[in-house]
């Protein structure tokens, strides 16, 4: 297992999986920037709708990673990055998703780990990629993305017997997007899908959601206060999780853009 690794999935598409992961990297990173901070699409997509200008694509290591052949270093030095933030996005080419390996992508990461602090990876929401599952099979740390959705639960219920196969089963659930007055709570969804209730967190809802892919950045920038605390109770279970300092609450939010 990778110590510093942590991976998000989504139980289904659009339920904001890559907002949600993307936005606990960057705020990760503002709050300390002494600290090296991976933010990386391990799945058959870019994942660049909240970056400005894209990053460099895994793409350009698959030769390396195919042949065993990546040093951390050399990693380092490839990836996009501002100050301690650095990215790399999913496959460019996603009739290419399929050529990636699991075992190939478990060396990949067990190589770059030892640069980075920490290392957040957006999963998607196919079992069927790769890249997915081979970061989900060397992780400490995964947080399952679902919504209010009946279908999204649904779905959650039907693949739920293939991901304790898969060892997905030791995460943290998120109910992104959640509306306090939506008859599927916290109560509701815990019971129905057999989750305990310290594991089953929720992500406010924001009216931002569309604007953020127009204006290519995550919701942290659109000052919703309960939006931000959400995602800062994600980050501190990481940064506690990894014998870091928690993120201390503020009053009011500073969150200042700096990618």
């Amino acid at each position: 297992m990778i110590h510093n690794l942590v991976c998000f999935f989504g139980i289904d598409h659009k339920v904001g999986t890559t907002m949600i992961s993307q936005s606990t990297a960057e705020l990760i990173s503002f709050h300390y920037p002494n600290l090296k901070i991976l933010f990386i699409s391990m799945n058959g997509r870019e994942s660049t709708e909240y970056v400005r200008e894209a990053p460099i694509s895994i793409d350009a290591m698959k030769y390396h990673i195919d042949n065993k052949m990546i040093i951390g270093a050399d990693f380092l030095k490839t990836c996009t990055h501002k100050g301690n933030f650095y990215m790399m996005s999913g496959i460019s080419n996603e009739l290419e998703s399929r050529y990636y390996y699991p075992d190939t992508v478990r060396c990949f990461l067990n190589e770059i780990a030892p640069e980075f602090d920490i290392i957040i990876a957006d999963c998607g929401s196919d079992l069927d990629n790769g890249l997915a599952i081979g970061a989900l099979s060397v992780s400490e740390d995964i947080f399952l993305i679902i919504s209010q959705q009946e279908s999204a639960i649904r779905r959650f219920e039907k693949l739920k017997p293939l991901m304790a196969e898969l060892n997905i089963k030791k995460a943290v659930y998120i109910i992104n997007k959640y509306k306090e007055q939506d008859p599927y709570g916290l109560n509701y969804l815990s019971d129905r899908l057999n989750i305990g209730k310290d594991n089953i967190w929720k992500v406010a809802s924001s009216d931002y959601y569309r604007q953020a892919e127009v204006d290519y950045k995550t919701l942290l920038e659109y000052k919703n206060e309960m939006y931000i605390q959400d995602i800062s109770l994600v980050a501190n279970s990481i940064l506690h999780s990894k014998g870091f300092s928690l993120i201390k609450k503020q009053r009011k939010s500073r969150w200042k853009n700096f990618i």
